[in-house]
């Protein structure tokens, strides 16, 4: 069969060229779906886990944390927010970590091998 067009490469029956070659990493097996549906189930447990960390912390490290991690605030920007030198705010991070660390293990909710 001729191509109606000089110099056109020829096209799928779809609206993008090629589409054949990107639809097989579109599709996934049962196994990648299960292992899919197990980390989003582990994650949501973690951030569970979390949250009921976090709520044993002091309002101050919590803030502070907050501050830290999901604002991403360098420790001289909470410092001067807060009114307090950069390596007190340093230090309640290193703190709040720390106690996180700590109720994680108390509680095993721990990986192996962490």
């Amino acid at each position: 069969m001729k191509n109606c067009r000089k110099n056109a490469p020829p096209y799928s029956m779809d609206c993008s060229p090629g589409i054949e070659n990107h639809a097989m990493f579109l599709v996934q097996s049962p196994e990648d779906l299960i292992i899919r549906e197990i980390d989003e189930a582990a994650e949501e447990l973690l951030l569970e886990h979390l949250a009921e960390a976090i709520s044993q912390l002091s309002p101050t490290q919590a803030r502070r944390l907050h501050a830290r991690f999901t604002l991403e605030k360098k420790f001289r920007e909470i410092a001067t927010d807060e009114g307090i030198s950069g390596s007190c705010a340093c230090d309640s991070v290193t703190g709040a970590l720390k106690k996180l660390q700590k109720i994680f293990a108390k509680n095993g909710w721990l990986e192996k091998g962490d």
